[in-house]
């Protein structure tokens, strides 16, 4: 596959080339990867989404990491939960857990992947494709009809995040008529000269059934990470999807969904913490395919720093989706005078039976409501916690599990005393 013309970036096709797969599927990925190219600063849709630094890693896959190598336990997050884990892009059996009433098989051992549902995207771009083609770490979850997951699935991947380093990860999760599960997802980079994560997690929610997903991307100062997730709800199914970009140097996330079968009910849901430099861009797309569908979204950003926001939406309307209900808003703060949020909610309307609005409001801390607090005894930096926290837990407290929504709580501390170091 040596050659592919990706883009005018020599250096960039020559790593590429190197971490071409064998598969048939994954070279398929690479012919798509070729028709579209990867963006670059003339694409609109990545116009504030710098890929400079990206282009200029040497792209190889992570070497194997045996889990004695790894302290694991300690970046954990300690979750009453069936963990499987994952390191530098593999995914360790033997740090895993089994998983009752759910079927776990690593995504290499799929034979049909090639007519599979985790084959397709609602929304691809030249990351799926990226991700697909290189993929080395994964699993098919699977959960019979009318089965309940007792516990969450926490979904461990632990990058050693060396320059350049590749770590690629390819989910599926298969939900059977009735049936319930959570996951929660969570990347972490360790800090070293900086590497690339690639994440793409696609579920079926079949008829009736309930799906919760959580993602978490604590990713260091130096870490690249492009993810992508889709879902896909049939009839009279519900989803939860809720993604918490907290830290990284460039994080790039699309959470795609399609609501195929009536009287389907979605919320989609971000919360962003960009400082220093860097640049976090969250996006999702909305099909509404089906009569009798609800859809609700929030957004949010909190900028510092010199940190860029982007935030873009679209909610999309097919003819045959009457009574369709769909909501949209994000909403973003910026500490300082150099941070920056570009925010871009829409939508596309085919039928003539539905109620859809979007909104969207961006400013700083009131300081009339600081002055307050402060006229009576409250600290400054604790009058900013308490704003900030207020404007971060509607997002917050949407999270299921109570330790996820404390952590959570606990890094846009982190953000406003400034304990966290500027990477």
């Amino acid at each position: 596959m040596a050659g592919l013309p990706l883009m005018n970036d020599a250096h960039l096709n020559r790593s590429l080339a190197k971490m071409t797969q064998e598969s048939t599927w994954q070279k398929a990925q690479w012919s798509r990867l070729a028709e579209v190219g990867l963006p670059d600063s003339s694409d609109e849709a990545w116009r504030y989404t710098p890929l400079s630094s990206f282009k200029q890693l040497p792209l190889r896959y992570a070497k194997f990491q045996p889990a004695e190598n790894i302290s694991y336990e300690s970046l954990s997050l300690g979750l009453d939960s069936y963990r499987l884990v994952f390191f530098d892009g593999r995914f360790s059996f033997r740090c895993s857990d089994w998983i009752p009433h759910a079927t776990i098989t690593p995504l290499h051992c799929v034979t049909d992947v090639d007519s599979h549902e985790l084959r397709k995207a609602i929304k691809p771009d030249a990351f799926v494709y990226l991700t697909d083609a290189t993929a080395s770490g994964g699993v098919l979850i699977e959960v019979a009809a009318n089965r309940v997951i007792d516990k969450p699935i926490y979904l461990l991947h632990i990058n050693s995040g060396n320059k350049g380093d590749v770590c690629s990860y390819r989910h599926h999760v298969d939900l059977g008529t009735g049936a319930q599960c959570e996951i929660i997802e969570h990347h972490v980079s360790l800090e070293q000269g900086g590497g690339v994560t690639l994440s793409r997690l696609t579920g079926l929610v079949q008829n009736g059934a309930r799906f919760y997903h959580t993602k978490l991307i604590e990713e260091s100062g130096q870490q690249h990470h492009f993810g992508h997730n889709d879902t896909v709800l049939e009839r009279d199914a519900f989803a939860q999807t809720t993604t918490m970009a907290l830290s990284g140097r460039l994080v790039r996330h699309q959470n795609s969904s399609a609501l195929r079968g009536e009287n389907g009910y979605i919320e989609m849901n971000s919360l962003s913490l960009p400082h220093a430099q860097h640049t976090f861009d969250n996006r999702t797309y909305l099909s509404h395919a089906a009569a009798h569908c609800i859809s609700k979204q929030l957004h949010k950003i909190i900028a510092k720093d010199e940190a860029t926001g982007v935030f873009e939406g679209m909610i999309y309307v097919a003819p045959v989706a009457q009574q369709t209900d769909g909501q949209m808003d994000s909403h973003n703060l910026l500490l300082g005078e150099s941070a920056t949020v570009n925010t871009k909610p829409q939508l596309e309307i085919y039928a003539d039976d539905v109620k859809c609005s979007h909104g969207a409001t961006s400013g700083q801390l009131n300081r009339d409501q600081i002055d307050y607090m402060r006229a009576r005894g409250i600290p400054k930096s604790l009058a900013e916690s308490m704003l900030l926290k207020a404007f971060a837990s509607e997002v917050a407290f949407k999270l299921r599990n109570p330790l996820v929504k404390e952590h959570v709580l606990a890094r846009i501390d982190h953000l406003v005393r400034g304990d966290r170091d500027a990477k």
